[in-house]
C-alpha cells in the first residue's frame, strides 16, 4: 500500500534527516536515520526518493507596494517574477532536495565509519588476546602449559579438545598427558 507524502510527513523527514546529520549524540543520529528510513519505506520509496519528495518550492513572498526608497523588484535577488519562473523554483527545489540527500549521504558515512571503528576495535583485541596465547609472551604467574592441562585433566571434566582449546595444547600432547597420569 502506498500513501501520498503529506505535509506532516514531508516536514517529519526533513526534519529526522536534520537530526540525524546534525545532532551531537551517536544514538540519536542513528535513531533519526532509522525513523527516516522506516518514514520512507513506508511510502515505498528509497532514503533519496523522499529526501528529493519532501521538498516544497517556498511560498510566493508578499509583494509590497513600492514607496519611496522601497528597492525594485530586480534589486530583491532575482529577475523580476523570479518567484513564478518555475525553473528558478525547481533549481531552489533540487537545491534542497540536494541538501536533505546530502544529510542523509552524511549520517550514512558517519554510521560507516562507526562501523568500521567498533570492526578495528574488536580485531585489535582478537590481536591482543592471541598475543597472549603465544608461549614467548607468558605472564610469569601463570601456569606452564602441560601443568595447566595437568591440573585441569586432575580436576574437571572438561573433554580433551577443550582442554587443548585452553592450554594451547594439541590435541595429542593432551592426550600423551592423560595417559602419563594413567599409569
Amino acid at each position: 500500500m502506498t500513501e501520498s507524502f503529506t505535509t506532516s510527513d514531508k516536514d517529519r523527514f526533513r526534519k529526522l534527516l536534520l537530526l540525524a546529520a546534525e545532532s551531537p549524540f551517536e544514538g540519536e543520529r542513528a535513531a533519526a536515520l532509522a525513523a527516516a528510513e522506516r518514514l520512507a519505506g513506508r511510502l515505498s520509496m528509497t532514503l533519496e526518493e523522499a529526501a528529493r519528495a519532501s521538498v516544497e518550492p517556498e511560498p510566493e513572498p508578499q509583494v509590497r507596494r513600492r514607496g519611496r526608497g522601497a528597492p525594485e523588484p530586480e534589486d530583491w535577488g532575482g529577475p523580476r517574477g523570479w518567484q513564478r519562473d518555475p525553473a528558478w523554483m525547481h533549481a531552489t527545489a533540487a537545491g534542497y532536495a540536494y541538501e536533505a540527500s546530502a544529510a542523509a549521504s552524511r549520517a550514512r558515512q558517519r554510521h560507516r565509519d562507526k562501523v568500521e571503528a567498533t570492526q578495528r576495535r574488536e580485531e585489535e583485541e582478537r590481536r591482543r588476546a592471541q598475543a597472549l596465547r603465544r608461549p614467548g609472551l607468558r605472564n610469569p604467574r601463570r601456569l606452564a602449559p602441560r601443568d595447566f592441562a595437568r591440573t585441569l585433566i586432575l580436576q574437571t571434566g572438561f573433554s580433551l579438545r577443550e582442554i587443548a582449546d585452553i592450554t594451547g595444547l594439541t590435541q595429542h600432547e593432551v592426550i600423551g598427558l592423560k595417559l602419563k597420569l594413567r599409569g
